[in-house]
């Protein structure tokens, strides 16, 4: 018996046939990676788990699980990639609806925060209120050189929501 991950592999050897027989617990994805890895990776990702501590307990429980390197290569090889094309898709196809419609409203926000005193990043949220979707977001990290601190924090909030805004509204037309 092997494992890879989540995936058992039992191996039989037939003694009248002298065959190998071998029985896999999942299938591959693309002929290579264990589906229940990738599904256990995708599970976590989406519930916002700490991969660490789920791996700590599936250890704790006799569970056999890959490594959190494995996870992390998921994530860049097929989770993010795909987590962002159905992102494009779905916001192309909002947009379209949205420019058909005769009265489009907008709503934006931004939120410039970061720990201590001086905004440094920043996400501006647009809104459609029809529709009620978030339509489009961009991230921003301030870097702005003023000689006193008290204007930089002053001028990095008004130009970073500025700047945000601006991209936003270029974005949707």
């Amino acid at each position: 018996m092997d494992s890879c991950g989540t995936m058992v592999t039992v191996t039989q050897h037939c003694q009248s046939c002298k065959k190998n027989f071998k029985w896999r617990s999942q299938p591959f994805i693309l002929g290579r990676y264990p589906a229940g890895n990738v599904i256990l990776s995708l599970a976590v990702l989406m519930a916002g788990a700490s991969i660490s501590k789920v791996l700590l307990v599936f250890k704790h429980m006799g569970i056999s699980v890959y490594e959190s390197r494995t996870f992390f290569y998921h994530q860049s090889r097929f989770l993010f990639p795909t987590i962002l094309k159905y992102w494009e898709t779905y916001q192309a196809s909002l947009l379209t609806k949205i420019k058909g419609m005769k009265d489009a409203v907008w709503s934006g926000d931004g939120r410039f925060d970061s720990m201590g005193h001086s905004a440094k990043f920043g996400a501006y949220t647009l809104l459609c209120s029809p529709v009620m979707k978030i339509v489009h977001f961009e991230f921003l990290q301030v870097i702005v050189i003023q000689k006193y601190w008290v204007f930089h924090f002053n001028s990095s909030m008004i130009f970073s929501e500025h700047t945000t805004f601006t991209k936003c509204i270029r974005f949707s037309t």
